[in-house]
């Protein structure tokens, strides 16, 4: 019977692995067509993260639970929180899980997102994300802390952080209305979970330790329905294909005065901003490029982050960055939100603001 059921769990997990992605019956229908060195070649192929899976679950049957429990934070460590890609070294982010009203504050430790601290926190009286205004619910996305408010009704306990919902797209492309969504805190330390009519709410206490971890503006707040992990070499991958991006748009951009198709090109056709759209966005980009003989541009205070969800345009990521914009006839300092996506597998920027 032991025999049986190892053969079962190493089978198990080479076909869960495959290509071929077996279900559980197509697989017990295959039980008995596989010899023993496939089986053991099979499980030798296996990544690390399936290796250890595999041993964790033996090793509990053996009843070695000691040793399953060390195997089992070692899994954990192989993967990360995958909503927060990169931060500079004195910026911290805000992630809140919605399912499970916490929330979370992260940092970033050798090139990973780390957490620092965690909140209780309440959210919304009813699931999911936001649609319109008074739904009750908490909306989903990035959004950033405008500025700090004391003095309020006491509703509001200590104060609270006003976010900039509804973002550019909430407005133009998800068509999503409400206002007045934040960060405050309750006098009230019974109050129960999923109560508020969208903000997220810490006690008093909670919100006074917080607010020194935030600066208005510069914290990205990523509100998920849960967090999103994944494998630390897929973050690395994904991350360094997302700061490549940037660059090659920060470069196109500075030579546009030359040849602007490479820039336009960083940009998807269902592009938006404060004008308009992207038909608007090549009138405006080529009328003023047209005065330009030179243009630099100088980047720092970078924010990466990735929503939760997966919209109809697939996942979306909000970089923010300062940039400091120097041409022979103007010069601006801004901080700058670019909302970016794939588009048949290429980076596109989806929408562009300044906070």
């Amino acid at each position: 019977m032991r025999r049986f059921f190892f053969l079962f769990l190493s089978l198990f997990f080479i076909f869960s692995v495959s290509s071929k992605a077996l279900t559980l019956k197509e697989l017990v229908e295959e039980l008995d067509s596989l010899k023993p060195q496939e089986i053991e070649r099979a499980i030798e192929e296996l990544p690390e993260e399936d290796r250890l899976k595999l041993e964790v679950l033996l090793l509990s049957f053996a009843g070695k639970d000691e040793k399953a429990a060390e195997l089992l934070k070692k899994i954990y460590s192989l993967k990360v929180i995958s909503n927060v890609l990169e931060l500079p070294p004195d910026l911290k982010a805000v992630v809140v899980d919605k399912t499970n009203e916490v929330l979370y504050v992260i940092g970033m430790d050798r090139g990973f997102p780390k957490v620092i601290r965690w909140f209780s926190c309440i959210t919304g009286k009813r699931p999911g994300d936001k649609l319109e205004e008074g739904d009750l619910r908490t909306p989903e996305g990035i959004y950033f802390p405008l500025y700090w408010k004391g003095n309020l009704p006491k509703l509001y306990g200590v104060g609270a952080f006003p976010l900039n919902y509804p973002n550019l797209l909430d407005k133009t492309i998800l068509k999503r209305n409400g206002h007045g969504i934040w960060i405050h805190g309750t006098d009230n330390p019974d109050r129960p979970p999923h109560s508020t009519n969208g903000c997220i709410v810490l006690k008093n206490e909670y919100l006074k330790e917080l607010k020194k971890l935030i600066v208005p503006k510069r914290t990205p707040v990523v509100i998920v329905s849960s967090l999103s992990y994944s494998r630390k070499e897929d973050f690395l991958e994904e991350k360094k294909s997302l700061l490549n991006f940037v660059l090659r748009w920060k470069r196109a951009w500075e030579n546009t005065p030359k040849d602007i198709s490479a820039y336009l090109n960083c940009y998807s056709k269902s592009f938006v901003w404060k004008k308009g759209g992207y038909e608007d966005w090549v009138k405006y980009k080529k009328k003023i490029t047209g005065r330009k003989r030179w243009i630099r541009i100088r980047l720092s205070d970078l924010v990466v982050t990735k929503d939760g969800r997966i919209l109809s345009f697939g996942n979306l990521y909000v970089v923010r960055m300062k940039l400091d914009y120097r041409s022979n006839n103007y010069r601006s300092i801004t901080n700058k939100v670019l909302y970016v996506i794939k588009e048949d597998g290429e980076w596109k920027i989806l929408g562009e603001e300044n906070l």
